[in-house]
């Protein structure tokens, strides 16, 4: 029976590895990697646990690349998905994945191997990371989105008022 296990970094931390078994270890980008030295197949990934949508997207127009830097992205959630998809092509009956916490990134892992791999998970996926899931089923579902916005202005529109008391300060010899 192919099994997935996700749960917390201090947990994965503590336990022993079942021979043949990989791990696939979710940091936050200003934490320390997992201390998982027992482990003979472990994939590292760093962003934080935040999401975001198509509305985000837009409200932040050019400044989202800058923004939600440290939040997943499409490569690597290509990256990611494409690991996993190694994994089960190689016959690993077992994987552990972890985060924090062990629910939100993980259990978005957990999702995608049960969804689209069949793999059992060792605990109910209560709140798997919403956006974490959605780039790993489709790595590239908000890539256009981002690439046509990047190089739209994000300074605010001036209203009429300011932009008639800028130049007024122009006239005045205030402002240049």
């Amino acid at each position: 029976m192919k099994v997935v296990t996700f749960l917390s970094q201090a947990e994965a931390e503590r336990m022993t590895p079942t021979p043949g078994s990989a791990i696939i270890s979710i940091t936050d980008p200003d934490k320390p990697l997992a201390a998982l030295p027992r482990w003979e197949s472990v994939y590292r990934e760093s962003f934080f646990d935040g999401g975001y949508s198509e509305s985000t997207i837009k409200a932040m127009k050019g400044a989202f690349r800058l923004n939600y830097a440290s939040y997943i992205c499409s490569g690597q959630a290509r990256k990611l998905a494409s690991h996993i998809d190694d994994l089960v092509a190689a016959g690993r009956e077992e994987i552990f994945v972890h985060c924090y916490f062990g629910e939100s990134r993980s259990g978005a892992v957990a999702k995608y191997l049960q969804d689209k791999h069949g793999y059992t998970p060792n605990k109910e996926i209560r709140k798997p990371n919403r956006t974490v899931y959605e780039l790993l089923t489709d790595p590239d579902k908000y890539e256009p989105l981002i690439q046509s916005l990047e190089t739209q202005d994000i300074s605010p529109e001036r209203s009429l008022l300011s932009k008639i008391w800028y130049w007024v300060l122009v006239a005045a010899g205030v402002k240049r």
